[in-house]
């Protein structure tokens, strides 16, 4: 028994460990019979690779034709369909919900949507999601690779410096190692990747052993298993295998630790995790109780698969060997053919002896065919995907609600799938944005925004989203999966008033994306949140403009006093409320066409004490004219504390009249009891 974690152990003997650990997991991959069961999915999956492209003969003789009929792929291909269909859209989250995060929630969605298109994420995640269906596992990898991006400089040794950039790949389960022992894969606490890698790259790399890497040979890079399928792979010598192994901070080994090896002598890195966490993440069709491994559907699939297959067999290879038929005649029937015009002839025989007769040998039972279908059908109903979705509804099935009803049984059954995909997609999300912060040191040209979010970013580093504490997955509106959906969504928002101008209802039409009519509330919202804090903090003048909207952002600043220390804060209070006086004085002075076009209802202007209430305009004449406030326009916030409104303190100061008395008691008039 070792006295000293393995992953403790110094730089000179973790190599020796390490690949340790990897024959450790091939073999447990080749005792349990998991590396034939993935080799078997493989090679289903990627029949043709086998056959070709044509029928081909088995047996001693090769008296068997077989006709490969790939439900197998085909089914698993629909899966893959149905859970990618909807394009993923990323929704950052902040830790906070000031003005300073939200707008590094537009930037990091923004960055996001940038290596989405620029890195291909979701060719990436759609991979990951179809190799998970052909071995229960799938994993992404996401490292900083410094000599990545841009470059923008030259080192004091003459070397070109990059600015760095994330790269991502896509491995298989044969080449990601781990405990195979635990019970459940969240509770590994390392991990092994195998990458093949070209030497020379290597050496250009690492140049302080460019020698020791270029003289690694086959004899060092023996394949513990085959942990590359496929019929077409070769030997190239270019290639050796490389070691990254990932250890995340634990007790036993605080602050983690990231080596990254060829074999024992050649250590290339051995520091301690420069991410997080262990930036490889994984997707599963479904787990395997008490098992670090996934399980894939397809598993169910295979034997059936090759049931139809076998039943295909017998039935060609029965039409290929006795398609041409062969005649039955009675010996001494003596036969003669007279022809006659046109091609037609007439055949004599003895009557005694009977006529000719064909000789049936291709009909195939009927119940080979009735159990085709019915594997066709037990494979549809394992895997969830019917008749519907595969196009070839069965003929019971005729209304359009019917039809509706059953593909939503495929996706609802699909639902596991789904979940895990939206957590891969979560995963990396929230780990590249990790690998950003921590990175992106060097300031970064925005043109990546685009046009419609360019306000918010002209240059960005890791402290543009040092906010950003994880990402979450919104799986799209699925009706804007359908034009009928869109063309509904879009008539929706036009009749609620959320959509302004044609473009924004030709946009959600095409796309069903919200962005084009959400853009700009949200713009005001983030600029209102931006007020509020620089109201609450004193440092910064804010000053309303006729073209905001006012009662918007008098109800948002309002919510500064909702407050008890606010209520006791004199400052922050004369500050409000001078910033709401200016909105109330503009709602009341500025053009009401202006304002009409906004959206807002003007205000009627203030009126002196006994001054008659403005008349509607006749026909053909003017209507009343605004008039300023009274005061010159403005009030002063410290009167506004006593009387909120310039009415009310117009209105304190008139007096009413006296109540008369009563002359012979002296008493006043009771305005309760209405007696003297």
């Amino acid at each position: 028994m070792a006295d000293k974690y393995f992953a403790s152990l110094p730089t000179e003997e973790i190599g020796a460990s390490l690949l340790k650990k990897v024959d450790e997991f091939y073999f447990y991959l080749s005792r349990t019979g998991r590396n034939k069961l993935w080799e078997r999915s493989y090679y289903q999956y990627y029949r043709a690779m086998d056959h070709k492209g044509n029928m081909y003969y088995t047996g001693e003789q090769d008296e068997f034709t077989n006709l490969p009929v790939n439900h197998f792929r085909n089914l698993l291909q629909h899966l893959v369909v149905m859970t990618t269909s909807q394009r993923p859209v990323y929704q950052p989250m902040a830790v906070n919900n000031d003005h300073k995060s939200q707008a590094q929630v537009i930037l990091a969605k923004v960055l996001l949507e940038y290596y989405q298109k620029e890195k291909k994420i979701e060719n990436h995640v759609k991979k990951a999601v179809e190799t998970s269906l052909i071995y229960g596992d799938a994993f992404i990898g996401m490292e900083w690779d410094a000599t990545s991006g841009i470059q923008y400089g030259i080192d004091n040794k003459g070397d070109v410096v990059n600015d760095g950039d994330i790269v991502i790949k896509n491995y298989n389960p044969l080449n990601v190692i781990f405990d195979p022992t635990i019970v459940e894969y969240h509770k590994r606490n390392w991990i092994i990747l195998v990458e093949f890698v070209n030497r020379f790259e290597l050496s250009a790399k690492f140049k302080k052993q460019s020698e020791e890497i270029l003289s690694v040979g086959q004899d060092n890079q023996i394949e513990r298993v085959s942990t590359r399928l496929g019929w077409d792979r070769y030997e190239n010598e270019d290639l050796i295998p490389v070691y990254k192994f990932y250890h995340r901070p634990t007790i036993a080994r605080p602050g983690g630790r990231y080596t990254e090896l060829i074999t024992p002598s050649i250590v290339l890195v051995d520091t301690a995790l420069p991410y997080k966490d262990i930036p490889v993440f994984r997707i599963a069709p479904g787990e395997q109780d008490e098992s670090p491994f996934g399980y894939s559907v397809g598993f169910d699939l295979l034997p059936i698969q090759e049931g139809i297959d076998g039943m295909n067999a017998t039935a060609i290879t029965n039409i290929g060997q006795f398609g041409v038929q062969n005649i039955l005649v009675p010996m001494g029937s003596n036969i003669s053919q007279e022809e006659l015009s046109g091609g037609l002839s007439i055949l004599q025989y003895d009557p005694n002896l009977g006529p000719p007769s064909p000789l049936q040998l291709t009909a195939t039972s009927p119940e080979t065919y009735n159990y085709m279908a019915k594997l066709e059908a037990l494979m549809e109903t394992i895997s969830g995907v019917n008749s519907v979705t595969r196009g070839n509804p069965e003929s019971s099935l005729k209304s359009g609600a019917a039809l509706a009803l059953v593909q939503s049984m495929a996706i609802q059954f699909n639902s596991g799938l789904q979940a895990s995909y939206a957590q891969l997609l979560e995963d990396t999300g929230t780990g590249m944005i990790n690998i950003l912060k921590t990175y992106a040191t060097t300031p970064r040209v925005a043109d990546i925004a685009g046009k419609s979010n360019a306000p918010y970013m002209q240059e960005w580093t890791k402290e543009s989203i040092n906010q950003i504490n994880r990402v979450v997955e919104d799986m799209g509106n699925p009706l804007s999966t359908s034009l009928a959906g869109r063309l509904n969504l879009a008539e929706n928002l036009m009749a609620g008033g959320f959509i302004e101008n044609p473009d924004q209802y030709i946009q959600v039409l095409e796309t069903g994306r919200l962005e084009p009519v959400l853009e700009g509330k949200r713009r005001e919202n983030v600029f209102i949140k931006g007020e509020n804090e620089a109201l609450r903090s004193g440092k910064k003048e804010v000053i309303a403009l006729v073209t905001d909207k006012h009662q918007v952002h008098i109800m948002e600043h309002k919510t500064l006093l909702s407050d008890v220390d606010a209520r006791g804060d004199k400052e922050l209070q004369v500050r409000v409320l001078k910033h709401i006086q200016e909105h109330i004085t503009l709602l009341r002075t500025t053009d009401p066409g202006l304002l009409a076009l906004l959206g807002e209802q003007p205000l009627p202007p203030l009126q002196m004490p006994g001054q008659p209430q403005p008349q509607p305009g006749q026909p053909g004449q003017p209507g009343p004219q605004s008039q300023p406030p009274v005061g010159g326009g403005e009030v002063e916030a410290s009167e506004m504390l006593e009387s909120q409104t310039p009415g009310e303190q117009e209105a304190r100061k008139v007096k009413l009249p006296n109540m008369p008395k009563n002359p012979l008691s002296g008493e006043e008039f009771n305005i309760i009891s209405g007696g003297l």
